[in-house]
């Protein structure tokens, strides 16, 4: 059994590999983190299938059970939490989807056609398909511009990377990476000669 740790504001959360590359993470830590007191009252409502019971040492050296989740419970109890951060998070997701329906060619008001599965594949081609040739490359160019972008605005001289940076910084990532994203993707569409990186720094950082 591998156990790993992140920290987030200040606390140790706790992640257990079930199975090669899947981490569940401790309950007790992801409820206490954002706000939820009660541990046994915020895993009751989620999905059995994502929630077991998993052996961890303690700091004392003491083995115990913890209950653990997988990560869409992780989701989930993010989205119960009234916390300024986790609130940050679930407006990323709200803006996600919003992206993810209008590129599928659905209005607002047709917002609950995504609840449904044919909708929810067709949108996903979509996706997919916003850039001509996705390589793995694009991913990494759109992240190093995004890091580089936010690192420079907070005044620092050597790029941080994602896990080096402060929630405050993360937080402003967030838009940076997804207008890289949305740029790379018309460049790449309308055959544009500019430069990504240029025009991202010029918005964010100059």
């Amino acid at each position: 059994m591998e156990i790993r740790s992140e920290i987030w504001n200040g606390h140790e959360i706790r992640f257990v590999e079930v199975n090669p590359g899947e981490w569940w993470a401790v309950a007790k830590d992801i409820a206490e983190v954002l706000g939820l007191k009660q541990v046994t009252r915020a895993i009751s409502s989620l999905p059995k299938d994502g929630v077991t019971i998993s052996k961890v040492i303690d700091k004392l050296g003491r083995e115990q059970e913890v209950n653990i989740i997988d990560e869409k419970n992780v989701y989930r109890l993010v989205f119960k939490s009234r916390k300024k951060e986790a609130l940050n998070f679930q407006n990323w997701v709200f803006e996600m989807l919003k992206s993810l329906r209008e590129q599928s060619g659905l209005e607002g008001f047709q917002i609950f056609r995504m609840l449904d599965k044919e909708h929810q594949k067709e949108a996903m081609k979509k996706l997919n398909q916003s850039l001509q040739k996705p390589k793995q490359v694009n991913f990494i160019k759109a992240n190093t511009i995004a890091n580089k972008a936010v690192s420079t605005k907070y005044g620092y001289k050597k790029m941080l990377k994602k896990n080096e940076m402060s929630p405050d910084m993360l937080i402003e990532r967030q838009p940076i990476l997804e207008d890289t994203v949305n740029l790379m993707s018309v460049v790449d569409k309308f055959g544009l000669n500019i430069s990504v990186s240029d025009e991202v720094y010029k918005k964010y950082v100059n």
